[in-house]
């Protein structure tokens, strides 16, 4: 076997190269979504921005631009597929394909297991776990007849370890890792690759609004933690970036822990 048989010439400079390839990104409106999908198109990616949050997306979309990318916003609540299928036809229509799907939308809420509000516990399945999946089925069709494409699902620690006052949350979470599995393993034959990032305690809206309800959760993780910080929303870009791209095409049905190696002890 000659050297270029094994790894022909130049073949590692375009591993990374996501230009010109188009980028779903549920919860764009903020946080880890906006944070992924600016890094995207840093890299060239043309982002689709979907959220019920529309002065986030559109604040997620002027940032792209201000920065030379591409991205345009779709109001689109993840939990309704006539929804979810309306928008996805118009990225079609309007960037020709989805080449790649973030599946970030989510929310929480702190409370004692016993004493869950049901209200509540509907509304966090809902988004974080039926919004996946429904984000996942119908831009995985378009995927499908593409015969080609990639699936990041946003997980947790809370996907692997418990934490009090997160209940609801980390059921779906848990059910976010099954479901990339499933996904992964239905669809991996057929050019579609379904996998996870899960991230440690994130300095986000997400956390700063339940530190505003309850600190024991955080207090609880914090003391866990490897290094006192919380992880920033930039710092899941490199992820987000390797399991979108063709560096990553072994890659299936897992989740890249970006948790700062919380799960170690």
């Amino acid at each position: 076997m000659s050297e270029d048989d094994l790894v022909p010439v130049d073949y590692a400079k375009n591993l990374f190269n996501l230009h010109g390839r188009t980028a779903v990104v549920t919860g764009g409106g903020s946080g880890l979504g906006a944070a992924i999908a600016i890094g995207y198109a840093q890299v060239g990616v043309k982002v689709a921005l979907l959220d019920v949050n529309e002065q986030g997306m559109k604040a997620t979309q002027a940032i792209i631009e201000s920065q030379g990318g591409i991205a345009k916003s779709f109001t689109c609540d993840v939990t309704s597929k006539e929804n979810l299928q309306s928008v996805s036809d118009q990225i079609v229509t309007e960037f020709s394909s989805a080449d790649i799907l973030v599946n970030s939308a989510g929310s929480a809420f702190r409370c004692p297991a016993e004493d869950f509000p049901e209200d509540k516990l509907d509304f966090i399945l809902n988004l974080n776990l039926k919004g996946t999946y429904l984000a996942g089925q119908v831009f995985g069709n378009v995927m499908l007849k593409q015969g080609k494409g990639s699936i990041i699902n946003i997980a947790s620690i809370g996907g692997f370890n418990a934490y009090p006052l997160a209940s609801a949350y980390l059921a779906s979470k848990g059910g976010v890792v099954q479901l990339t599995k499933s996904f992964a393993l239905e669809w991996g034959s057929r050019g579609v690759r379904v996998n996870g990032i899960g991230p440690t305690l994130m300095d986000s809206p997400l956390t700063k609004a339940g530190a505003a309800t309850s600190s024991i959760t955080a207090d609880f993780i914090k003391s866990r933690m490897l290094r006192d910080r919380l992880g920033l929303p930039r710092e899941l870009v490199g992820a987000a970036i390797f399991l979108g791209s063709d560096a990553s095409l072994l890659v299936n049905g897992h989740t890249i822990m970006c948790d700062d190696g919380y799960l170690i002890a």
